[in-house]
């Protein structure tokens, strides 16, 4: 293997890696607050995409302002979703919300096909040209999509961390009735926890959908890779989102390259099974009752 063919497998995998991170973040958000499986995420994912294109591709508005855009139509969408469908689930067996998220894979899926057609589409480049990277072009577009991924994904860490309301997520997340008894109200934490974690998969879907093409049907890879991330990071475990992102990255980026895209599939969770051996709680998580 050449070295400059490394390179540009190197910085794939850790573009991959960071956008990976972003959907499965939002989905182990909502885990970890809820307790609920939100199966499906891939399709926020898919919508977030869909409003980029409109906005910028067909309308063209400024592109950034429309990834901001989309995360705020998706931070509603989602909210609205957690107060009609989810909140009356709240505490009852896991297997209610399993339900209710894989008739809405159905209703939304479906819904796009009707509205955005079977035609693929594609949100236009916003950066051109590139940089030779040891050898590996890199282009400024995944250069800096990579970036904007990395500062995201920093300032959800600070949210969580050093913010009033993210620490009250934490609280919930750690032990609701404690949270409750101290004054949280966790009603609200959960639809802005919801609302969140559809928000990060809907920018996800902006950026990978500006890289990649884009379909009504593309939610159902992105719930796969987003569940593959955090069962092998841990449910509800934003560190282990974000090293599972990475890991399945550079395995994509890598095995695609040297052999193809369906051992490169299959290696994913050959992973995950080795991982579950050693760790059945993932690499960073936590048994859950």
């Amino acid at each position: 293997m050449a070295f400059d063919e490394f390179t540009q497998m190197t910085l794939t995998g850790v573009n991959l890696g960071l956008m990976y991170a972003l959907i499965a973040i939002g989905l182990t958000l909502i885990f970890g607050v809820m307790r609920i499986i939100q199966y499906a995420h891939g399709e926020l994912f898919m919508l977030g995409a869909y409003v980029l294109y409109y906005w910028f591709g067909v309308l063209g508005w400024p592109y950034w302002l429309g990834v901001a855009a989309s995360a705020v139509v998706i931070f509603v969408f989602g909210a609205i979703l957690q107060l009609l469908l989810f909140r009356p689930l709240h505490g009852k067996n896991i297997l209610y919300s399993l339900a209710v998220s894989m008739g809405l894979i159905f209703i939304i899926s479906s819904g796009g096909l009707l509205g955005f057609g079977t035609v693929v589409k594609g949100i236009p480049s916003v950066i051109s040209g590139g940089v030779m990277v040891f050898g590996a072009f890199y282009t400024y577009e995944r250069m800096v999509i990579s970036i904007f991924s990395a500062v995201l994904l920093l300032s959800l860490w600070f949210f969580l961390q050093k913010t009033t309301m993210g620490m009250a997520m934490r609280a919930v997340s750690e032990d609701p009735e404690v949270s409750a008894l101290q004054g949280i109200n966790t009603r609200r934490i959960h639809w802005v926890a919801f609302g969140l974690g559809s928000a990060m998969a809907a920018v996800a879907g902006c950026l990978m959908g500006t890289l990649l093409s884009i379909v009504p049907t593309m939610g159902f890879a992105a719930t796969i890779k987003a569940f593959m991330i955090v069962i092998m990071g841990g449910l509800g475990s934003v560190l282990g989102a974000l090293i599972g992102g990475l890991i399945l990255g550079f395995i994509d980026s890598f095995v695609t390259t040297l052999i193809s895209a369906d051992i490169a599939y299959i290696m994913g969770f050959v992973v995950i099974f080795v991982i579950l051996v050693f760790k059945p709680a993932g690499l960073f998580g936590q048994q859950w009752e």
